[in-house]
C-alpha cells in the first residue's frame, strides 16, 4: 500500500511540475496594458493632450479617449492583438503612432500541450492499476 501511495504522489507531483504555469494558460478575456508616450517634434513631452485610440481594422472610430499626463504618457487596455493607432492633439501639434499589440514574440509556444500531460497521466494511472491487480493476484492464496 505504501508503494501505491508513493506512486500516486509521484505521479501527481510530476503532473504539477510538467503542467504549464497559469500565466501561460489560455485566457478568453486577456488584455494587454499598453503605455505610449507622445512628444513634440523637438522632443518635449506632449503634456495634457487629448488622445484617441483606434482598434485594428477600424481607423475611424475611437474606442478609447483620454488625456496624456505631464510626461506625455497615456496608458490603455488593448483587448485584441493587431496594429492599434493612437492620436494625441495638443494646443498646436498633433502626434500619431501605430502600436503592435501581441504577436509571436510575446506568446511563447510550449512544446508541452495539455493533451500530452493528460495522456501521460492516463498511461501512468493505467500502469498503477495494472500493477495493483498483479500484486493482488500474487498475494491470493492458492485454491
Amino acid at each position: 500500500m505504501l508503494r501505491f501511495a508513493f506512486a500516486v504522489v509521484f505521479t501527481l507531483s510530476t503532473a504539477f511540475l510538467l503542467a504549464p504555469a497559469p500565466s501561460a494558460a489560455f485566457d478568453l478575456f486577456a488584455t494587454h496594458e499598453v503605455t505610449v508616450q507622445f512628444a513634440t517634434q523637438d522632443g518635449k513631452p506632449l503634456a495634457n493632450a487629448e488622445v484617441q485610440v483606434f482598434p485594428p481594422g477600424d481607423p475611424k472610430t475611437p474606442v478609447i479617449t483620454g488625456r496624456t499626463d505631464a510626461e506625455g504618457k497615456f496608458v490603455f487596455e488593448a483587448d485584441r492583438d493587431g496594429f492599434w493607432s493612437a492620436e494625441a492633439r495638443g494646443a498646436d501639434q498633433v502626434a500619431r503612432l501605430m502600436i503592435r499589440v501581441g504577436g509571436g514574440s510575446e506568446q511563447s509556444q510550449s512544446w508541452l500541450s495539455p493533451f500530452l500531460v493528460i495522456g501521460v497521466l492516463a498511461i501512468l494511472l493505467a500502469l498503477a492499476i495494472w500493477y495493483r491487480v498483479l500484486r493482488a493476484r500474487t498475494r491470493r492464496p492458492p485454491s
